[in-house]
């Protein structure tokens, strides 16, 4: 490996924030983030609903999400079946699958993974609309 390669690629270690973050993407909003074009992670640390009446229905065109619930529990809707994750559950998305938190029932830790981290997020009636 190169000496450029070798000052670009670090291995990178934190502790989980007592605080809602950006733990890995395009760009972290401060030091406990990984910078990385490839993969998203959103850390959800809780005690209040990030969702209010609900997320509107939405694909990926490119990228496939997850979310790992450790606390709490998520409704999530698949076009248009409710599920409801618990305590050390997790759901996919592959891209293309239409879906919405619905609900978050809080106090909720949850990890939101999404890779490729892409700017590829379309609501369901945009695409109805063309």
């Amino acid at each position: 490996m190169s000496q450029a390669n070798r000052k670009t690629k670090r291995f990178h270690r934190c502790k989980l924030p007592a605080f809602s973050t950006l733990l890995s993407g395009q760009t972290p909003p401060n030091e406990i983030g990984f910078q990385s074009s490839h993969l998203q992670i959103w850390y959800n640390n809780t005690e209040e609903s990030w969702v209010g009446d609900g997320e509107r229905p939405h694909k990926h065109l490119l990228s496939d999400e997850c979310f790992v619930v450790m606390r709490g529990a998520l409704v999530v809707e698949v076009e248009g079946e409710r599920f409801t994750i618990g305590p050390r559950e997790y759901c996919c998305f592959p891209a293309g699958l239409y879906h919405a938190i619905i609900e978050v029932h809080p106090p909720v830790e949850t990890l939101m993974i999404r890779a490729p981290s892409v700017a590829d997020k379309v609501y369901e009636e945009d695409d109805y609309d063309d």
